[in-house]
């Protein structure tokens, strides 16, 4: 194998896999100096003598250690084993180590340190820098929700946004064919190993996904689709997303458990409206009870991702460093991101209504009395305090207890 990486990430799974060394472990031999990576498991040779690092021998640590360690054997072939299923299916892997590891994954505490993929990488620059919406719904989906999947994906990808989905009938299979010719693509998130078609029924999905889209599975190559791992893959699709679409749900459905998984990640969900005496409607109604939005138009969702990449554009703009601006045309056309950018470049310039935008974006994170504003948008107590009474007045902003809240968003 040319590159001691990859295969220092297939030990790393074959650990995982065949031994009881898992998050906890890896995260104690990091703190503790054994590793400096997960790569580093890779080298069974530093395990040998555990004295100097503090780990007392017979300790649950010692015994985890000393318990992979004398499976190295195993390991180094469950491995090899991987790699070669790897190379007769044109996968590769994608570690957290990367420069394209996606930043929403990184995140999120439980995402996968290293994941397998087929097909167009590059997707995954993309939906760092231009954002994703992943689209969920039942797999015996009615036309109205086959439909609005199609095009609510269809719409979004035009835009650059790249869409997720979990490659299931149904729903998941209008969010993929809405999307896949169109500038944002989409990624399709497998419950078994990348090369594992499933449902059977949607090779020929499978097959353009891994030409003109990505096909990921935190599974290993030759792993095969069991009940048991749906869940699991349902919060990567989420934990990939900066929102999430829901068009269809019944009362109990994996659907539900995405919109779960993306609630408690802090995302958006948004849920198609529907008939209330429609049952396969019932599960998106108690999402919307529950605080879910409707989702009416992509604006909604756009204007959901924008914010997202904005956000991680100031938080991380090393991951924007080749490109100038986000690819995504919805992203050049945002309010926000104008003028964030004249505030920074010809703040003297900037109008009350363009520092309003601003105001309304910082308090879209939650209320702020004025010297909090003044702090992070570096106006004058006395401009401020302008502003923030004539927002009052429109009816903007609310004043509660010295903080002040947005009342439209």
């Amino acid at each position: 194998m040319d590159d001691p990486n990859v295969m220092a990430d297939l030990i790393y799974v074959a650990i995982r896999v065949t031994t009881k060394v898992d998050y906890r472990t890896v995260k104690k031999l990091l703190t503790s100096g054994v590793i400096s990576s997960y790569r580093d498991l890779s080298d069974f040779g530093r395990f040998k003598d555990l004295s100097g690092f503090g780990i007392e021998k017979g300790s649950s640590l010692a015994d985890k250690i000393e318990s992979f360690v004398s499976k190295e054997s195993v390991i180094k072939k469950v491995a090899s084993n991987y790699y070669e299923i790897m190379q007769k299916n044109n996968i590769y892997t994608v570690s957290s180590l990367d420069k394209d590891y996606p930043y929403n994954f990184r995140m999120q505490s439980g995402m996968p340190q290293v994941f397998f993929a087929r097909g167009r990488r590059e997707l995954l620059t993309h939906l760092n820098t231009c954002g994703s919406a992943c689209c969920v719904g039942s797999r015996e989906a009615s036309k109205y929700a086959l439909y609005a999947a199609d095009r609510f994906s269809s719409e979004l990808s035009k835009q650059g946004i790249t869409i997720v989905s979990g490659m299931a009938l149904g729903t998941d299979r209008s969010a993929h064919y809405g999307a896949i010719d169109k500038p944002g693509g989409t990624i399709a998130v497998l419950a078994g190993g990348c090369e594992r078609i499933y449902p059977p029924e949607n090779k020929d999905l499978y097959e353009e996904l891994c030409v003109k889209g990505l096909v990921i599975s935190e599974m290993p190559p030759g792993m095969q689709v069991l009940r048991q791992y749906f869940p699991s893959r349902n919060r990567l699709i989420a934990g990939l997303s900066d929102c999430c679409m829901i068009m269809e749900a019944g009362d109990i459905s994996g659907t539900l458990h995405t919109a779960s998984f993306a609630a408690s990640q802090g995302k958006d969900v948004f849920v198609l409206p529907n008939s209330i005496y429609y049952d396969n409607a019932k599960g998106g109604m108690k999402l919307l009870a529950d605080g879910a939005s409707v989702l009416l138009s992509p604006d909604n969702v756009i204007d959901d991702v924008m914010q997202a990449i904005l956000y991680r554009r100031l938080e991380c703009p090393e991951l924007f460093a080749d490109t100038a601006m986000p690819v995504s045309s919805a992203f050049r056309g945002s309010e926000i991101l104008r003028c964030r950018k004249k505030a920074d470049l010809e703040p003297e310039a900037m109008s009350d209504d363009e520092w309003k935008v601003i105001i309304k974006d910082e308090l879209t994170m939650g209320p702020k009395n004025i010297d909090e504003l003044c702090r992070v948008i570096a106006l004058p107590f006395y401009r401020i305090s302008r502003l923030i009474v004539s927002m009052q007045c429109s009816g903007i902003i609310n004043d509660e207890n010295g903080k002040f809240t947005l009342t439209i968003v």
